[in-house]
């Protein structure tokens, strides 16, 4: 679409008078900007490493060096137990990892029953942390 623009004599000077405002496509709202989407959801990557499912504390060290000797170390991570299923846990564990001291034995529990319990959403865990199986806890 063309548009026209009329002369206008103003004190010897020709001043152009725009006679309609478009941007070429013939529709009014066309120079109105769209209004904007929302912005895309923030999407929580998938962890990579095992610091990324446990957070830092006293405790992690010993759950990440030692819960693999048996299943794989993420199921740890899972489940979402009781503090009471803790306990028990930590009773029935004892004798798999004999060679730790008791003190180290107490702040691993302690940090599992801490992070991974039933009060807190279980962790999103990709299925290669999970290979061999985790035993039913």
């Amino acid at each position: 679409m063309w548009i026209r623009l009329r002369p206008l004599l103003a004190g010897g000077t020709i001043l152009p008078l725009l006679l309609a405002a478009c941007d070429g496509s013939g529709h009014p709202e066309a120079g109105v900007p769209e209004p904007q989407s929302e912005p895309p959801a923030v999407v929580a990557s998938a962890p990579t490493s095992l610091s990324e499912i446990f957070p830092e504390g006293l405790g992690r060290a010993l759950v990440i060096e030692s819960c693999g000797g048996c299943h794989a170390v993420a199921c740890s991570a899972i489940g979402q137990r009781t503090t009471g299923r803790w306990k028990a846990l930590e009773a029935d564990h004892r004798d798999r990892v004999a060679d730790m001291g008791d003190e180290d034995y107490a702040a691993l529990f302690a940090y599992l029953s801490e992070n991974f319990n039933d009060s807190k959403p279980e962790p999103s865990i990709p299925p290669q942390f999970l290979a061999g199986g985790c035993t039913p806890f």
